[in-house]
């Protein structure tokens, strides 16, 4: 009975370590990471299957390397770097020099952080659509308020909804989001791995590729209302992620601190044995 207890210990120490060096799903279209990305103060180039990159807009966000929490998930990481918007106008994508996204089922990832207020008139976040802005098909993205993140899809041919998410983006905290839309059949927003919101879904179309593409802003074109916060990695996949992948995701992208996880583990394990 003590070695077939002993054995179960083994398997399990290594399931545990082989958990905690997850790696990233696969098959992301666009996959920009700030902390591989040789051409920092001109564009922001794309690791994902569409190739390309994305030039900033005006002014270069400015790339910064710090200590990235989120203690709800008991991770951190050191030393990470990430792109900080300091003013409006410092964006990433130029109207017609975008990698092409081919979506029907979509999922966007974010790790970021908002910094403060608005610089502007309005808050933005990011924006996926085709051209022309507000085209036919499209994922638009702003704070509403000061706090809040909100959606706007452009599906069928023309706008078709907006609506809240129940995200929260708290000033001066990091935090991952994965929004999921299923094709004709939901959209579902997640926060830190845990769903937070769920609406109807549209229909997407393959043929409208989204390529007027932005981070930091909803469109080229309204890059003056720019997020004043930070971005580390962001992705888009032409399928939907499950809960279980967006937190494979968010394993594969931090360091999992041993309070909380190894060491209540064993404790809870010698109290059976």
């Amino acid at each position: 009975m003590k070695k077939l207890s002993l054995m179960f210990l083994a398997s399990f120490f290594l399931s545990l370590f082989s958990n905690n060096s997850s790696a990233i799903v696969g098959g992301a279209l666009l996959h920009l990471d700030a902390s591989d990305n040789p051409g920092h103060n001109k564009s922001w180039k794309n690791l994902g299957e569409a190739g390309g990159e994305l030039l900033v807009a005006d002014e270069s966000p400015v790339l910064e390397e710090g200590k990235i929490e989120i203690p709800k998930l008991g991770i951190s990481k050191k030393s990470v770097k990430y792109y900080t918007t300091k003013k409006s106008l410092q964006t990433f994508g130029v109207e017609g020099k975008n990698p092409e996204l081919a979506v029907e089922d979509w999922t966007l990832e974010f790790l970021c952080r908002r910094n403060g207020g608005l610089f502007k008139e309005e808050h933005h976040f990011a924006g996926f659509q085709n051209i022309p802005r507000e085209g036919k098909q499209g994922i638009r993205l702003w704070m509403e308020g000061e706090e809040k993140l909100g959606i706007s899809i452009h599906a069928e041919g023309g706008k078709k909804g907006v609506q809240p998410l129940n995200i929260k983006l708290s000033e001066g905290v990091w935090t991952w989001l994965a929004i999921v839309g299923t094709n004709k059949k939901s959209i579902i927003a997640y926060q830190d791995g845990e769903q937070v919101s769920k609406q109807p879904g549209f229909e997407f179309q393959k043929k409208w590729v989204l390529n007027e593409i932005s981070i930091g802003a909803n469109s080229h074109s309204e890059r003056r209302r720019t997020f004043n916060g930070s971005f580390a990695i962001v992705r888009v996949y032409d399928k939907a992620l499950t809960e279980a992948q967006i937190n494979e995701n968010i394993e594969s992208a931090f360091d999992v601190e041993p309070v909380g996880k190894l060491s209540t583990t064993w404790s809870s394990i010698k109290e059976q044995y």
